[in-house]
């Protein structure tokens, strides 16, 4: 398993924010937090998931692709305490 790259809370909502953007369909919605974990999960994860903020109600799209936003970056990087 591939160690993650350990960013600070404003890198992380950063980066999620950054890859949201990519999709058109999620424009009106950025990450505002991010919910950690007391200890690592079975993947070795420090972080559970990122709330979402929007302007509007989010369809079932959307949704998916925040899910998947979060998912691939909790494979890649942690949330770091610097």
């Amino acid at each position: 398993m591939n160690a993650r790259q350990s960013l600070n809370r404003d890198e992380l909502l950063a980066l999620l924010n950054w890859e949201l953007a990519a999709y058109e369909q999620c424009e009106g919605a950025h990450f505002s937090s991010i919910r950690t974990m007391r200890s690592r999960d079975d993947t070795g994860c420090n972080w559970l998931d990122a709330r979402v903020a929007s302007d509007h109600k989010l369809g079932v799209d959307e949704t998916f692709i925040v899910q998947h936003v979060i998912e691939e970056t909790r494979h890649k990087f942690d949330l770091g305490t610097h």
